[in-house]
């Protein structure tokens, strides 16, 4: 019997490795807007945190001003490039495939906007596992997971207290635990050990064969 009727995944640093395909469309935004582009490690961080977030932290406030029009850049960029520049993590289609034929309902909970979220799954053949695809919209609403969450068990109509929330940074646990849902970071993805436990974490998983094992 499985121990959740509902199981919400973060895609990127959850299901897809995205580091190449989100770096090199930060750097080259920052580059095309005349402002400093980091190393491409300091990059790193950028992936999980909402588009715009990240922008206005790289740019500061002196350059606010470019934080829309650097985000477009990063979009046209994305759409060519992300997908090729995107690689799935070991063992992803076989955990989901178990995870949905045990019974509960599959959805993607992500900050990436929705039309790119739908790219990446359809890409690596991983579309047909979710119910649901939700992220952010072009708008700016929905990056934020605390929001995208509420907006998901509100369409859905799905119980917080027998769902799950799957994510590799803080933000995914921070928007779990805000709707009641139970929490479990990812130790494979880009956020540390450290960053899931501070941010209240119910649980720690280092492979997609523990969440399996953890899940059912």
């Amino acid at each position: 019997m499985p121990r959740f009727d509902s199981v919400l995944f973060d895609l990127d640093g959850t299901l897809t490795n995205p580091r190449v395909a989100i770096t090199s469309s930060m750097a080259h935004a920052l580059a095309e807007v005349g402002a400093p582009v980091p190393p491409i490690e300091d990059l790193v961080a950028c992936i999980g945190p909402p588009l715009r977030q990240n922008f206005g932290r790289l740019l500061g406030p002196e350059r606010a001003h470019l934080v829309e029009r650097a985000a477009e850049i990063y979009l046209r960029r994305y759409a060519i490039e992300g997908v090729r520049e995107t690689t799935e993590y070991r063992g992803i289609d076989a955990m989901l495939h178990r995870i949905r034929h045990a019974g509960p309902r599959v959805y993607l909970a992500t900050t990436k906007f929705v039309d790119h979220a739908e790219q990446v799954l359809i890409a690596f053949s991983l579309r047909n596992h979710f119910e649901g695809v939700f992220g952010a919209r072009q708008d700016g609403s929905m990056g934020d997971k605390r929001e995208l969450l509420k907006h998901i068990l509100e369409k859905t109509g799905i119980d917080p207290a027998r769902s799950v929330m799957i994510g590799d940074r803080e933000h995914d646990i921070v928007g779990g635990k805000a709707n009641g849902i139970f929490t479990i970071g990812v130790t494979y993805g880009f956020g540390s050990r450290e960053e899931l436990e501070k941010a209240g974490a119910d649980a720690i998983c280092e492979s997609p064969e523990e969440i399996l094992a953890l899940i059912l």
